[in-house]
């Protein structure tokens, strides 16, 4: 994609403990591979006193070994992700809003095509202080609930309905439900637009058993039939 010419304008506007944010960043200057341009304000990208990551913070990435371009931002509590984080492509069209607990993808997130909603999912973090977590699941069977043991190391797991979409028209095109990462129903969707189902009408008008005429009895022999 070719990159845009003079300043790049990157809007981002957060409601934090009741002030209203505004980062204005200019074009992109040269970094390490692969490392964030890191915005420089005194209301973003802030550490305290044991360098802890706090409040709301920016990032741009430079595109690398097949990654593309794209911005970053969120917020931070004692160093670990929190709230919504959001990424935008070179564009600033959306491609993913996800949400974060302690560091850990937790709840709903989406994602996108060149700003088309795409997926629907939800996550569960994994938070237990020793190597395992425990998570009530529901057996698809018997419908008896039960706790699991996962562990923390593998941070977060697939747990819920995830839901997937067509780009173009919107239309919902496949549904997954998971537990702990562990798929246990799915289902595919199929819809037609207006011009399809024309096209179905008409291939169906055309099959033989329903033009005109078609096993009709002979002339002379109607009468009898109906009679």
């Amino acid at each position: 994609m070719k990159r845009k010419t003079g300043f790049l304008i990157v809007m981002v506007i957060i409601a934090l403990s009741g002030d209203v944010v505004v980062f204005a960043q200019s074009k992109k200057e040269n970094k390490p591979e692969h490392q964030p341009a890191i915005a420089k304000k005194d209301n973003l990208n802030r550490t305290d006193i044991r360098n802890h990551k706090q409040g709301l913070w920016f990032y741009e990435y430079a595109a690398h070994m097949g990654e593309p371009h794209y911005y970053e931002y969120g917020s931070y509590i004692d160093d670990k992700k929190a709230g919504v984080w959001t990424k935008l492509d070179e564009d600033q069209r959306l491609l993913s809003t996800e949400n974060y607990l302690r560091g850990q993808l937790n709840g709903t997130s989406q994602y996108y095509e060149q700003g088309r909603l795409v997926c629907v999912g939800n996550y569960r973090g994994l938070y237990a202080d020793g190597k395992y977590d425990s998570i009530w699941v529901t057996s698809p069977e018997t419908l008896e609930d039960s706790l699991v043991m996962v562990p923390t190391e593998l941070g977060y797991t697939k747990h819920g309905v995830w839901r997937y979409y067509d780009a173009l028209t919107g239309q919902l095109t496949r549904e997954e439900e998971y537990q702990v990462d562990n798929l246990i129903r799915e289902q595919e969707f199929s819809h037609y637009t207006r011009s399809d189902s024309l096209a179905i009408r008409k291939r169906n008008d055309n099959l033989p058993h329903n033009k005109k005429g078609y096993a009709r009895p002979p002339a002379g022999k109607r009468k009898s039939l109906i009679d």
